[in-house]
């Protein structure tokens, strides 16, 4: 997959490191230096352009990609600018961040594929994490659903998986996987530094009897309500 990203502010710059994580191929681009030297070692191509001038889009293959992201999150006129002008080249799919209301509707009147709005959905998932006791993130997936990270139940500590089945289903709540630290000693003999963020692993599909550690995070989905009740139910 080929991308290609305007706009480095910390959405468009962590959208460019996940992409390329992913092993997409990524254009990055954006009018402050040192935008672009954050990261230019990490995806395909990292240009500074000017936001005034939009047919920087003509010197970079756009035939050739499959989706534009417009991610300016400071210039309402660049924004739009660069949006129609990345309409008038044909691109397949165009993403756009969205600035304010009437921006979001002049994105649609030109029928934009997807509009972001990575602060309100920061906002949703935080409102989560904070009527839920234990809950670390959250993801509101709509219609009264979410899916969220939370810390074991103390009553689930050591129990297996197979042995807790009866009590995710009383709340209509599925264990999604389990993310849980990597060891604190690097091969038994370089420790890691004590202030930097814990490393998590994620089990993928756990065995029906693995036993739940007391430092796991548990990937839950569920509706609101069965999430909440379980977590409170339990003692987080």
């Amino acid at each position: 997959m080929k991308c290609l990203i305007v706009g480095l502010g910390v959405f468009g710059r962590n959208l460019a490191l996940h992409l390329n994580q992913l092993g997409a191929e990524v254009v990055a681009l954006d009018r402050k230096d040192e935008n672009v030297a954050a990261i230019k070692d990490e995806v395909t191509v990292a240009a500074v352009i000017d936001f005034a001038d939009t047919t920087a889009l003509t010197r970079f293959p756009i035939s050739e990609l499959d989706a534009v992201v417009i991610a300016i999150g400071d210039d309402f006129e660049a924004s739009m600018a660069f949006t129609m002008r990345a309409r008038e080249l044909g691109v397949p799919r165009l993403v756009c961040r969205v600035l304010s209301p009437m921006h979001a509707r002049l994105l649609r009147l030109l029928k934009v594929e997807r509009l972001v709005v990575p602060e309100e959905f920061a906002a949703r998932g935080l409102a989560h994490s904070l009527l839920m006791r234990g809950a670390i993130e959250g993801i509101d997936l709509g219609s009264g659903h979410a899916l969220i990270e939370a810390a074991v139940p103390p009553p689930l500590v050591g129990q297996s998986i197979s042995s807790c089945t009866d009590l995710f289903r009383r709340h209509q709540v599925r264990l999604v996987t389990i993310k849980r630290p990597e060891k604190p000693f690097l091969g038994g003999l370089l420790k890691t530094d004590p202030d930097a963020p814990i490393p998590y692993r994620t089990l993928g599909t756990p065995a029906l009897d693995e036993p739940f550690n007391e430092s796991d995070v548990l990937v839950l989905f569920g509706p609101e309500k069965g999430l909440r009740e379980f977590l409170e139910a339990e003692g987080v």
